[in-house]
């Protein structure tokens, strides 16, 4: 089995496409009516009408997690648009928890009397808390009579697996907008075809006021937190710190509730309150997937919570933020125990550059996801969302 997966590595590196080529292959033998329709390049024409967005969330209304501040990506963005561009222009796919065989049916009836004129959905994953894929055979059916633009989430392009679905999918329309959260796509689904990514965390405004409320008269507690998986050399880098005298804290929002089970786990508010306990948080931005770095969500959250950011990462976060001015860099475990001393001797400085980290991380977790949406759908001639400076100044829809 290694020396098979060791030949194909080997054999994509040589034939690129070869993988999807397998994967299109087999796809298109279960499924023959959604082969790839490579040769249409065209935006299918756009009937005029008001904008409608319809969500279709992975976990929707019906699970738990629907609802401010539980950390749901997708009721964000639902509850994020409907603030920005009213409620009664916002609709959201309403199936169960466990999801629904006929799910896409139900989409395509919600497009049709919605009168939809965009769709955000996660495309690595079907709707629901079950794991499957059969985007392609929705998306082939849909995009047949559909002219509204469909923006298709990831949150990792850097598995093969995913990109490859993303690939199948835009290559069967042109009024697919893909969106990786994390790092640039430009040219990645479809071949010098422009599309959106990377892209801020979004928060609600709702969210952002439960947010405010927890974080009130929480103290700064540690120098420095780190919240993650505790590799071998992250471990020892934690160790080496602590040992110069500093106040190192590990997981703070799990110290409380042990290992008891998903009853006791911490929340979203928790997880950002333990954020803001630090003077600074600890970043590693490699992605999952080890092929690069990206955007993390936590450079929006931990700038949200009031703690100075300190990233590895060189290049996506100053796309949003300012070096020195509202996050720090590092380069190696030497630079970040300079780095970390040297904040820790000026702490006016410190103060001012986590307030306006934070005041630039509340305007990106309001605006700035629909800010590169609508520049990636005009960079398309896809049709637009509505102009969020106007939108804005809505009052929620609740």
């Amino acid at each position: 089995m290694r020396l098979r997966a060791a030949v194909g590595r080997a054999a994509g590196r040589v034939f690129p496409q070869l993988h999807q080529y397998a994967f299109d292959r087999d796809r298109n033998r279960a499924l023959p009516h959604t082969k790839v329709r490579l040769k249409q390049t065209q935006v299918a024409a756009f009937r005029q009408r008001p904008f409608h967005l319809v969500v279709a969330a992975l976990e929707g209304p019906g699970c738990d997690s629907w609802g401010p501040a539980h950390g749901n990506y997708y009721y964000e963005i639902y509850q994020s648009a409907r603030e920005l561009f009213g409620g009664e222009n916002v609709s959201v796919l309403d199936i169960a928890p466990d999801g629904s065989p006929d799910w896409g049916l139900r989409l395509a009836e919600l497009l049709r009397d919605s009168e939809a004129t965009h769709l955000i959905a996660h495309m690595e994953r079907d709707p629901g808390l079950e794991v499957r894929w059969t985007w392609d055979e929705v998306w082939a059916d849909i995009a047949q009579w559909w002219d509204g633009t469909f923006v298709g989430v990831m949150w990792d392009s850097g598995f093969d697996l995913i990109r490859m679905k993303g690939r199948r999918l835009a290559r069967m329309s042109p009024n697919l907008l893909g969106l990786d959260i994390c790092v640039p796509i430009d040219g990645a689904l479809v071949r010098g075809r422009p599309e959106v990514g990377p892209v801020p965390l979004l928060e609600s405004r709702e969210t952002q006021a439960l947010l405010a409320d927890r974080l009130q008269g929480v103290q700064k507690t540690s120098d420095l937190s780190f919240i993650g998986a505790l590799y071998p050399y992250r471990q020892e880098l934690l160790d080496s710190l602590a040992a110069n005298g500093l106040r190192v804290t590990v997981n703070p929002h799990k110290q409380s509730y042990g290992d008891t089970g998903s009853a006791a786990l911490p929340s979203w508010l928790d997880y950002m309150a333990a954020l803001a306990s630090s003077e600074m948080t600890l970043n590693f931005s490699m992605a999952s997937s080890g092929a690069h770095k990206q955007l993390k969500w936590r450079v929006i959250e931990a700038s949200l919570a009031g703690t100075l950011l300190v990233t590895d990462d060189m290049n996506r976060t100053r796309e949003f933020f300012v070096p020195s001015e509202e996050f720090a860099t590092f380069r190696d475990a030497r630079d970040l125990a300079r780095t970390v001393e040297w904040w820790l001797a000026r702490p006016d400085e410190l103060r001012a550059t986590q307030e306006r980290g934070q005041r630039r991380a509340q305007y990106l977790a309001t605006f700035g996801f629909w800010s590169l949406v609508g520049r990636g759908l005009e960079r398309r001639g896809l049709p637009r969302i509505p102009d969020i400076s106007a939108g804005s100044q809505r009052k929620a829809q609740t």
